[in-house]
């Protein structure tokens, strides 16, 4: 998926609109074991964040790190458990 500090040119137009605005700005993409999850975050239609989730469920971002972001590479337990 690229070098590290680096986020790939993804483009996102094919995704899906997770967001409800009607334009698409989620791309899944499996690469090995792990799934991938490219985000587009300012509506120019590439990936701002690149996430891999691993089997072990461990997320990390790929490329640099969006200024509010928490932490990454830890596991999502209770993912959905609000």
């Amino acid at each position: 998926m690229g070098e590290p500090g680096h986020v790939p040119d993804i483009d996102v137009g094919c995704g899906f609109d997770t967001d409800g605005d009607g334009r698409p700005d989620t791309v899944l993409e499996p690469d090995g074991v792990d799934l991938v999850v490219a985000v587009d975050l300012d509506g120019d239609r590439f990936a701002d964040q690149v996430l891999r989730i691993g089997p072990d469920a461990v997320v990390r971002l790929v490329g640099p790190e969006p200024p509010d972001a928490g932490p990454v590479d830890a596991p999502v337990d209770g993912f959905g458990d609000q």
